[in-house]
């Protein structure tokens, strides 16, 4: 049987007790002193203090200055205490729009988190993405027994909406700056470099990142990263984007292949996309690859089956996915705590 044992720091033990005595109603308004808590915890003033911005951070307490004792919030300011025993994923893709990776991640996670117990539910609401409606995150918030929250795809309003409700969450994917949230992700920035160095030691300089027009954090990460890069080398790059169906790439690879200077590198955003890519340029009498690239950004066995097969990046989704549901038990059992963190480094397929 596979385990995995969690050892806590002595900062998490103190968020942890402290959090356990606020919840309890042993202090009405305000804590007690820093000395008189350090002497109680028996720990040092500096780990005190970390476990006191933690708590701030999390909305239990509102910090006091020189001299001051720290508040207490209102009970309405608390967070709440997840019973639930349903783990909710929120992702603006239908399971079969997926690629293998994250079909990789959302099973290990649901295994993962049904021997502990509890169901992995996907939530698909690609119009919250798009577009944040107040209206629709208030439904969400309300769904009856849940205990956590899985975020795939997540834009910047989504994010910290989430990290607001105070419930268990991970983000699978790249965070925006300074968000409160644990995350698992694949390092997308390293690939967006990796990828333009590629095609620039190949002779290609006319670069395109072909992406869908919803895109997460990790996508637009991926996108200055591309751009930069190419700066850096003395390339020519844009982005271009798609609205996720054949019918919109297709357009727009018509639109590239008539622009001048026509673009010879591609790196698409994920990887149905780049079948297309590929048949365009193909039916264009464009010979891959001595005339153009193709990398896709994500990984599918079907790119295999493509001639020639194309390029790519492919992270392991099974670690992902045992990452992200220890992290949410973590959470479960401790509280949010302080925020954990697990990059990804992408394999690059030929």
């Amino acid at each position: 049987m596979e385990s995995s044992v969690v050892r806590l720091t002595l900062h998490d033990q103190c968020v942890a007790l402290l959090r356990d005595e606020i919840q309890s109603a042993r202090w009405k308004d305000e804590m007690p002193s820093e000395a008189e808590l350090v002497r109680e915890l028996n720990v040092g003033r500096m780990t005190l203090r970390r476990a006191l911005s933690q708590l701030a951070a999390e909305g239990w307490i509102a910090l006091g200055g020189r001299g001051c004792r720290h508040r207490l919030k209102s009970r309405d300011g608390q967070r709440p205490i997840a019973t639930g025993k349903r783990f909710r994923v929120l992702t603006p893709y239908r399971f079969s729009e997926l690629g293998s990776s994250n079909h990789q991640l959302l099973n290990e996670a649901a295994e993962r988190l049904g021997s502990a117990g509890y169901h992995l539910e996907i939530e698909r609401h690609p119009g919250l993405f798009a577009r944040f409606d107040p209206k629709v995150a208030q439904r969400l918030a309300a769904l009856p027994g849940t205990a956590g929250w899985l975020l795939l795809y997540g834009t910047s309003e989504i994010q910290s909406w989430l990290a607001s409700l105070g419930l268990p969450l991970v983000t699978a994917g790249l965070l925006v700056e300074d968000a409160p949230v644990s995350a698992v992700y694949p390092d997308t920035q390293a690939a967006g470099r990796h990828a333009t160095g590629v095609m620039w030691s190949r002779g290609y300089r006319d670069l395109v990142y072909l992406v869908a027009k919803v895109t997460s954090v990790g996508d637009r990460r991926a996108m200055d990263a591309f751009i930069q890069e190419a700066a850096r080398l003395g390339a020519r790059a844009r982005v271009v984007e798609h609205g996720g169906t054949m019918e919109s790439i297709a357009r727009a690879m018509c639109a590239l292949l008539a622009s001048r200077p026509q673009p010879t590198g591609f790196l698409v955003g994920c990887s149905h996309a780049a079948i297309t890519v590929q048949a365009c340029l193909q039916h264009a009498g464009i010979r891959i690859p001595t005339e153009a690239a193709v990398i896709s950004m994500w990984h599918d066995v079907f790119l295999e089956f493509a001639y020639p097969p194309i390029a790519r990046y492919r992270t392991d989704g099974r670690q992902m996915g045992r990452k992200a549901a220890d992290f949410l038990l973590h959470q479960m059992q401790h509280g949010n705590g302080k925020v954990r963190k697990a990059p990804f480094i992408p394999e690059f397929i030929e």
